[in-house]
């Protein structure tokens, strides 16, 4: 049963300031009960060995820096591939001044490529609700529940807080410290967290966040488009000379074989004229064999005439 007498004491005085370490289950259920560590939505089937599961709260950012709630009507978050969203835990954290926190993703969100940004520890004397970005490392969007377990955290005591002091006298000098800093007759010096509580997400600015892995894949695809578009001109290009090449060679041909018909053809007109020529002069002989001279031929007859007389 809650005490309230007993929150006031064991938030500046240990009940158990023999134990040294992490807290076991069984001392987070008793301060929990007295609305310590855990101060509002403790749920004790959240407990583990030495830890505690976290929840999903209703407050957080979503991938275009958008504040947003979930409700019963509306209860998930989609995160989208390569993105970053910021979410709040579900629990109210009231830490007592000799108790440190640490916490981290469970691993199966891990497994799921998930990642979540975290400070080394909550500082004793915290107040209020924790709140983390988590960061989309795969190509799909991802599906987030309101009041799903996401995180888990443990509580370990810290060396002793103000030895040999009453704790109404100790309560008093924590309360009265400025500056966060209180400094002991001994000259002995401690630092308190004094802070009011801190609600979801009051520590983020209002500006847009966006993952490097997205803007590196606009990058990627950025040079893609321009090396898609350099090939395909290069492709063009090559097709083009190709095409320019081939015409040439075409043509070539052609004068080749041109060229070469020429020179056919004017070797059977040589051969043509060379025969005519011989033609000719067969022709020319043969004229000068069957026409002769008038005083030739009569000579001839006289000739044989001659001969003819005894």
């Amino acid at each position: 049963m809650y005490d309230p007498s007993l929150n006031e004491k064991w938030k500046y005085e240990d009940p158990h300031d023999k134990d040294r370490g992490i807290l076991l289950s069984n001392r987070i259920h008793e301060l929990c009960k007295q609305k310590l560590l855990i101060s509002e939505h403790y749920k004790e089937e959240n407990l583990r060995p030495a830890s505690y599961t976290l929840r999903v709260g209703n407050e957080y950012i979503d991938s275009e820096g958008n504040k947003r709630s979930l409700t019963d009507e509306e209860d998930t978050i989609v995160f989208k591939k390569n993105s970053i969203v910021f979410v709040s835990t579900k629990e109210k954290l009231d830490l007592p001044f000799y108790i440190v926190a640490r916490f981290n993703l469970r691993v199966n969100w891990v497994y799921d490529g998930i990642l979540l940004g975290t400070g080394p520890q909550v500082d004793p004397g915290f107040t209020g609700n924790l709140s983390c970005p988590l960061y989309n490392l795969t190509n799909s969007d991802i599906t987030i529940r309101r009041d799903q377990d996401f995180a888990t955290i443990d509580f370990e005591k810290t060396t002793t807080l103000i030895d040999h002091q009453d704790p109404s006298e100790m309560k008093k000098l924590i309360q009265n410290a400025t500056d966060k800093h209180l400094e002991r007759v001994d000259k002995e010096v401690y630092s308190f967290y004094r802070v009011p509580a801190l609600k979801p997400l009051q520590h983020r600015k209002a500006h847009a966040i966006v993952s490097s892995l997205l803007e590196m894949r606009e990058e990627v695809r950025t040079w893609r488009r321009l090396g898609v578009g350099s090939l395909v001109a290069f492709f063009g290009l090559t097709l083009s000379l190709l095409a320019f090449g081939a015409n040439l060679y075409r043509q070539n041909a052609d004068l080749n074989k041109q060229l070469t018909d020429g020179k056919n053809e004017a070797t059977k007109a040589t051969e043509r004229i060379t025969k005519l020529e011989e033609d000719f002069k067969r022709l020319d002989s043969a004229v000068k064999q069957s026409v002769k001279p008038p005083n030739v031929a009569a000579g001839q007859k006289g000739q044989k005439a001659h001969s003819k007389v005894p």
